[in-house]
């Protein structure tokens, strides 16, 4: 069974923050060589979608607040 818990950067322990920082490494630096800075400020502000399979991460993602946008002019 898959364990699904949506918590703020806030309500991140400090164990879990470093296994999501060093799976999203894994996966995007390592595994797709995506050299990118990975730790970019938007933790703070995102909600962090963590799914856990006898306690450990399988699965993860992190949403946004959709972005205002203005209308273009033509």
């Amino acid at each position: 069974m898959l364990d699904i818990s949506i918590k703020t950067f806030n309500q991140l322990s400090l164990d879990e923050l470093y296994s999501l920082l060093q799976l999203r490494s894994e996966v995007f630096v390592v595994e797709q060589n995506c050299v990118y800075q990975d730790v970019d400020g938007k933790d703070q502000k995102a909600l962090h979608i963590i799914g856990k399979k006898d306690n450990i991460i399988i699965a993860y993602t992190r949403v946004f607040k959709p972005r205002k946008r203005t209308p273009r002019k033509s």
